[in-house]
């Protein structure tokens, strides 16, 4: 349950800008005939169904075409669906309940109860006792979280189920407990009361700086409105007293059917779904009177020009500069997609110069992007964000200040809207390529999303044919228009956030008018590189050995310079390749700070470029092209992983072989770390569980810097230099595997690496053991540790960490992931649902694949400092329950059922079988894990679950951990 739901200060949506200072009549753009007739067709592998949501759900005609395959219906309630087949994955169903409800709509003294309602929908129904909810999803094989969730925000409660295999009790009992919980919940007092600390521990949990940041731009920004006193975690004198009857009749003043929208899409017979549907609430009618629509508040239009200032040590360096417009919420037509193309388009080249800025070896920007979006009811507005090291607020603002107006008196270049138009063509092919891998989960976000706001979901084939036709009318004079007139709006609103101010907000008014005074040059077209990696070798590598491993359809291939690929073909993602390349070596094969040299390639893997090209220079040769440039690193190997198609899959290969084997190293990527580390530093320390998953976990080994984050001065000395030239000679002749999974050609990935990896000098075959530095020794007295964070004093967490061992047993591994499913059960009945200290407990199995004989299993909560010492005490108590008496039969399928249900779901995904054949050669023997593992998670007893914890799950076995914040000990001292 997500109760402080927000995007880009809650609610930015890209595609829409309401400005309508720019005339319809400079956008009238020429749409085929095709594209304009109310019986066009999009060619798509679905049944047209009809009615669509101009006659179903009411919405006023349109030119733009709903994608056909979605059914659309009203029931005679009022309640609306939508249904749309969809079969990737095979066999899931995704539903979502979307309510027109949500902070906005509450009164002075229900703030907070909205997310509230929400909460209860998990405490008692009608037909569905308190606390028996989660336990019959459960048994179901619905995990709690990645299958069942909910979410509050400003102007709506979506509530969600997700069903990986279905069948017909799945979703009958879906739509049952859905309808329980539109109309049927019963806000007993006594469930009312219980859930109060679990509410307030979510709000202790989600107070990070980031949130306090964002709440005081809110504010800043529209001072007059509704949003920064409605947030939708509520107040505390709210959430602590209001009675059950003032929730419940909440409750039945908004969860009406008028206001709600049930979407299901997913592998199933829609004439069936929507049998249900009607069967299931038809006879729903609403209780009392309706509630109104808020009253949001208004924007000052005519507000002069102001300065906000947020200052916080954690917090890091942004500024923000944004202007207002009048509210407007436009017909979704033909002509306002074209509209808001042109927008996305400038906004995008907006954020293009400002990344390239910060790409500069000696940039003080860390990144920042342009956006343009609404306050619902309130506002839309213009906005441009930019990050800067810290206490380089200043400079920043000059960034933006005038990065801005350079736009608006110069506008844009014609190269630089080529490249834009160029991503964009290839982002709408592939799309079509991929209409039939698009998730249902993602399909079925996409239509609530739309409902709420009566947008249309329309098919890729169609978006693309529309892209086709206006595509050529998209001209500089006209995306330059747009752009200013998204500016063109109230005076500008400009917000910076940092650590110190010296001057307050006359420092930020004196720096913002001097950047003002300067002049601003028009921009300068840079010239493209020339791609400087098309060849690896004299002649492409060939052929030595070509096998299939049979009943896991990998295809196993050596080159002879001993580059290792395999191959597994699926059809789980039409028009989508997935890949992973690991070369031998990573923070193994490195002096230095084994941690930091990790963090450090995460954080500026990209940035490092090659020998010949710099990363803004791929960037530029790469536009309109589908391939991912940088590499990270592990403790064993370096990798590059991610997705393209068929048709640039060569062009990716030639593109990672250049950053794992001619790494520039380049200058921005130190200057990008130096830069960043003071800010990752900072939020690491001021988030309790991050403390604790960084310095708590590792604690129980002998001070291993590797399992613990170093201090900030040791992260401070990783330098690429000390290990430049560690990395090019492991780079020499290293090892490589790699693999390519799905809609592939087979003879066209060989031919790929082939004319990259393969034609590479000969290489080693295996990778080297690294048996020194896979050794791990851990302490053997574990004693009660008190670690410090830099967050909110009233944050703390209560945890305890189990010495376990490696997974070189595979039924052991998977028997302890099933273990920790049974003690994340347990711990969410005893600490969240009896003792009300905290929101939801984290749960952690962990066995390494990498170092020997190390594992961990850790339960943790984030709680108020004076519920510390009873959650401490009853972490251990929990599992010395189930070590000493076992585990019934429920809870053991409760355990169970999620953990084989997510296996199927990962079994029809691409993503599972990437990380099963990335490895097939040189770990030839872990293979029988996807073999193996669904059958040993059905065949787990409970008795071996009980020998596990009897083994591992021992007081000796034991570190507690207590993580309070800084502000607390000093108040104590």
């Amino acid at each position: 349950m997500t109760g402080l739901h927000m995007k880009n200060l809650g609610l930015v949506r890209i595609l829409r800008a309401g400005s309508s200072a720019l005339a319809l009549a400079a956008l009238t753009v020429s749409i085929p005939a095709s594209a304009q007739a109310d019986d066009a067709v999009v060619e798509t592998k679905e049944e047209i169904v009809n009615p669509g949501p101009v006659e179903a759900w009411g919405l006023e005609p349109t030119d733009v075409q709903p994608d056909p395959a979605i059914r659309y219906g009203r029931l005679g309630n009022g309640m609306r669906y939508a249904i749309r087949p969809n079969s990737t994955p095979d066999g899931a169903v995704s539903m979502r309940l979307h309510v027109d409800f949500g902070s906005l709509y509450e009164a002075e003294n229900e703030r907070g109860l909205a997310h509230f309602i929400e909460h209860m929908a998990f405490n008692g129904s009608t037909n569905v006792p308190e606390g028996e909810m989660l336990p019959m999803l459960e048994r179901l094989g619905f995990a709690f979280g990645p299958d069942t969730n909910a979410l509050t925000d400003f102007d709506k409660t979506i509530y969600q189920l997700d069903i990986s295999t279905a069948n017909e009790e799945r979703i009958d009992s879906a739509l049952f407990l859905l309808r329980e919980t539109a109309s049927e919940l019963t806000f007993a007092p006594e469930a009312v009361d219980r859930e109060r600390g679990v509410i307030t521990s979510e709000r202790r949990t989600r107070d990070t700086v980031g949130l306090r940041n964002a709440i005081h731009q809110i504010d800043f920004l529209m001072p007059d409105a509704l949003y920064a006193d409605r947030l939708p975690i509520g107040v505390e004198e709210v959430l602590n007293t209001a009675p059950a009857d003032r929730l419940k009749e909440l409750y039945h003043r908004y969860y009406r059917p008028e206001n709600t929208t049930l979407v299901v899409v997913g592998d199933m017979d829609i004439d069936a779904i929507e049998a249900k549907i009607k069967g299931r609430f038809g006879d729903w009618q609403p209780t009392g009177s309706a509630g109104e629509k808020p009253d949001v508040g208004k924007v000052d239009l005519e507000r002069p020009m102001s300065f906000g200032a947020f200052v916080d040590p954690a917090v890091a360096s942004t500024v923000q500069i944004a202007v207002h417009r009048p509210y407007d919420d436009p017909m979704d037509t033909i002509a306002q997609r074209f509209k808001s193309q042109l927008e996305e388009i400038a906004m995008g080249m907006l954020s293009s110069r400002i990344q390239r800025i910060a790409q500069q070896p000696d940039s003080v920007l860390l990144g920042g992007q342009a956006l343009d979006g609404e306050f619902k009811w309130a506002s839309d507005y213009a906005l441009v964000a930019i990050t800067t090291k810290d206490g380089e607020w200043e400079r920043g603002l000059t960034v933006a200040e005038q990065e801005v107006r350079r736009a608006i008196e110069h506008g844009f270049t014609q190269a630089e809207l080529e490249r834009s138009i160029a991503n964009f063509d290839t982002t709408y092919r592939q799309s079509v390529d991929q209409a039939e891998a698009r998730a249902t989960r993602s399909l079925a976000e996409a239509i609530v999303s739309n409902a709420a706001d009566n947008d249309l979901n329309t098919h890729p084939a169609w978006r693309y044919s529309l892209w086709q036709s206006y595509k050529n009318q998209i001209t500089l004079d006209r995306v330059n228009e747009a752009f200013r007139a998204l500016w063109n709006g109230s005076k500008p609103l400009i917000h910076v956030a940092t650590k110190e101010l010296e001057g307050g907000e006359q420092a930020i008014a004196d720096a913002f008018k001097a950047s003002v005074q300067m002049a601003v040059a028009p921009p300068q077209d840079v010239a493209v590189a020339e791609f400087a990696y098309d060849s690896f070798g004299d002649a492409p590598g060939k052929v030595v050995s070509d096998t299939m491993i049979e009943d896991l359809g990998i295809r196993t291939i050596t080159f002879d310079n001993n580059v290792r690929l395999n191959i597994k073909r699926t059809d789980f993602e039409p028009g989508r390749i997935r890949f992973n390349i690991a070369m031998d070596g990573g923070v193994f094969a490195l002096p230095g700070s084994d941690f930091g040299n990790i963090v450090f390639f995460q954080v500026a893997g990209a940035t490092m470029g090659t020998v010949q090209h710099s990363a803004q220079e791929f960037n530029d040769i790469l536009a309109g092209k589908s391939a991912v440039i940088g590499l990270t690193s592990a403790e064993d190997s370096f990798v590059v992983s991610g997705a393209t198609n068929a048709e640039f899959l060569d062009l990716q290969m030639k593109v990672s072989a250049a950053y794992l084997t001619d790494n520039g190293f380049r200058g921005e990527a130190q200057a990008q770390w130096n830069a960043v580390l003071d800010v990752i530093y900072n939020q690491l320390l001021s988030n309790p569980a991050l403390v604790f998953q960084l310095k708590g976990v590792g604690a129980i080994t002998q001070d291993d810097p590797r399992f613990t984050l170093p201090s900030k001065e040791v992260l401070g000395g990783v330098s690429q230099e000390a290990f430049r030239e560690a990395f090019h000679t492991n780079a020499s002749d290293a090892a490589v595997e790699i693999a390519i999974v799905g809609d592939v050609d087979e003879d066209a990935a060989i031919a790929a690496i082939a004319n990259t990896f393969g034609a590479l000098p000969a290489r080693k075959l295996e990778f080297v053991p690294h048996s020194e530095e896979r050794e791990v020794k851990v302490k053997d007295t574990l004693e009660p540790l008190t670690l410090y964070h830099t967050g909110p004093a009233d944050q703390a967490l209560a945890a305890a960490v189990w010495r376990t061992a490696d997974d070189g047993d595979h039924r052991t591994e998977v028997a302890m992931d099933l273990l920790k499913e049974v003690v994340a059960i347990k711990a969410l009945e005893v600490l969240r649902e009896e003792l009300g200290t905290t929101y939801t407990p984290s749960v952690s199995s962990d066995m390494s694949d990498t170092f020997e004989d190390y594992g961990t299993l850790s339960v943790s909560a984030v709680v108020a400092p004076d519920d510390i010492d009873r959650s401490i005490a009853a972490i251990p108590a929990i599992m010395g329950d189930i070590r000493d008496n076992g585990i019934d039969a429920d809870l053991l399928t409760r355990a169970r059922q999620p953990l084989i249900e997510q296996h199927e779901a990962a079994k029809r995904g691409n993503g599972f079988w990437l990380g099963v054949t990335a490895s097939a050669q040189r770990k030839a023997e872990r293979l029988d894990r996807a073999r193996q593992r669904g059958a040993i998670l059905a065949e787990v007893t409970a008795d071996e679950l009980q020998a596990l914890a009897k083994q591992y799950i021992t007081p000796e076995r034991r570190l507690d951990v207590r993580v309070l914040s800084d502000k607390a000990a000093q108040t104590a001292e």
